[in-house]
C-alpha cells in the first residue's frame, strides 16, 4: 500500500514507480507512492474496466507524472538485434522470463489462465 511505502522509503515517497500489474488499485497505489515531481509508469496492461481517476487539485499539487510504457517503448529494428546479440553472447539471460513450456495443443488452456490472470509467460515450443 502507499502508507507502507512511504513507512520503508521515508515520508517523502519514491522517485520513480513503476506499476506491472494494470489493475486500477495498484496503478493508483503506485501514484500515491511517488513523491512530488516523480514519475508513475505504467507497464501492465489493464481491461476497460479498470478506472482511475484523479482531481484536477491533485494532479496540480503533486506534479507527478504518469505514463504508460508499451513494450518498453522501444524501437523494435533497433533494438532487437542488440538484444539478440547479447542472449547469443550470454550475456542476457532470458529462460528467467519464462514461466512454463506449453506445446500447440496447450494455447486454448494458456488464454484461459490468461483471461482468469493465472500464470505468466508461457513458451509455446512446437
Amino acid at each position: 500500500t502507499p502508507r507502507e511505502i512511504r513507512a520503508l522509503t521515508g515520508k517523502q515517497g519514491v522517485d520513480v514507480a513503476v506499476e506491472c500489474a494494470g489493475r486500477a488499485v495498484s496503478i493508483r497505489a503506485a501514484w500515491e507512492s511517488t513523491r512530488r515531481g516523480g514519475r508513475t509508469t505504467v507497464v501492465g496492461i489493464g481491461g476497460k474496466d479498470q478506472q482511475v481517476t484523479f482531481n484536477a487539485l491533485e494532479l496540480f499539487h503533486w506534479g507527478r507524472t504518469l505514463s504508460g510504457c508499451v513494450y518498453g517503448n522501444s524501437d523494435p529494428s533497433k533494438d532487437l538485434p542488440v538484444l539478440a546479440e547479447h542472449v547469443r553472447a550470454g550475456r542476457l539471460d532470458l529462460s528467467a522470463l519464462v514461466t512454463e513450456r506449453i506445446g500447440l495443443a496447450d494455447i486454448p488452456g494458456a488464454f484461459e489462465n490468461m483471461k482468469a490472470g493465472k500464470g505468466g509467460r508461457a513458451l509455446v515450443v512446437f
